[in-house]
């Protein structure tokens, strides 16, 4: 197993984005036509004496005395309500979109002391899909790694990963579990578009970014747990695991194990909620 100079895996997660959509209501205006105005009725005219007597006039009918016409009453006509819609949000292109991003998870109160990447969303897009394949890919990394030394011990003639490496990753794991998933799907869902344009990029235009990170959290919860005691073997000029199942692992899966039992165990429930959040939302 290569000594470790690089860096986390986990937290590069946060910077992939998934679809939002923005709903128009449309509303119309059917107003009943209003009713026509009564027609006045004349008076029967009065006939002559010579009418009369030749027989051409018909006796009057029965008077009947009209009242007053009834006008329906005009139905009162609701206004239409109209839903407010958001402003759809303007996005930068894609090789201007890091400064915004970080810009706004500053502005929801989230550190972003070890993001590093000038090109936020292509280095995530390239390193997850690396990721859920188990590949580890330091040139896309988005943060620093460790500034302190890997390091192991020698005991009965035997090595084992010292158990202060594991204490190396405490901070960075320490930002990756408090940051607010609700900010995490927000930005997936804002800057969805530009993800795509960069899956586009690497040979994927037609995949759902939620689809890579589904798949990478995937591989990264079936990290087995081994406890705090890992033998190494030095037969070459880097460290490898001793126990063969173990060094037969993904890539992604040997430097989660770097991480430690508990920086494991609170990283997997922070990927398990994310991914909970992904699904539900979908």
């Amino acid at each position: 197993m290569p000594q470790q100079r690089g860096n986390v895996l986990i937290p590069l997660l946060l910077v992939i984005l998934l679809a939002g959509v923005l709903i128009w209501f449309v509303t119309r205006d059917d107003s009943p036509e209003q009713p026509q105005p009564v027609q006045e009725i004349a008076a029967p005219a009065t006939a002559t004496d010579d009418e009369e007597d030749n027989g051409l006039v018909e006796e009057p009918a029965e008077t009947v005395e009209l009242g007053e016409p009834e006008i329906p009453e005009t139905p009162t006509v609701a206004e239409p309500e109209v839903a407010e819609v958001e402003p759809e949000i303007e996005l930068p292109s894609l090789n201007e979109s890091s400064e915004e991003i970080l810009s706004r998870i500053e502005a929801e109160e989230q550190s972003i002391e070890p993001l590093r990447s000038e090109q936020l969303i292509r280095d995530a897009v390239v390193f997850v899909d690396n990721l859920r394949n188990g590949v580890v890919v330091r040139d896309a990394a988005l943060i620093e790694g460790p500034q302190t030394k890997f390091r192991a011990l020698e005991q009965d003639g035997k090595i084992y990963i010292d158990p202060r490496s594991y204490d190396r990753y405490n901070s960075i794991v320490d930002w990756f579990v408090s940051f607010d998933t609700e900010v995490m799907l927000t930005l997936m869902n804002d800057y969805e578009p530009l993800v795509r344009e960069a899956l586009a990029e690497i040979g994927y235009p037609d995949t759902d970014p939620k689809t890579v990170i589904l798949d990478a959290i995937e591989v990264l919860n079936a990290t087995p747990s081994v406890g705090t005691v890992i033998e190494l073997s030095d037969e070459t000029v880097m460290y490898r695991y001793a126990d063969p199942a173990l060094e037969a692992l993904p890539d992604a899966q040997k430097q989660m194990l770097r991480m430690g039992p508990d920086n494991i165990r609170r990283v997997k429930l922070k990927l398990e909620q994310l991914r909970e959040a992904l699904t539900a939302a979908s």
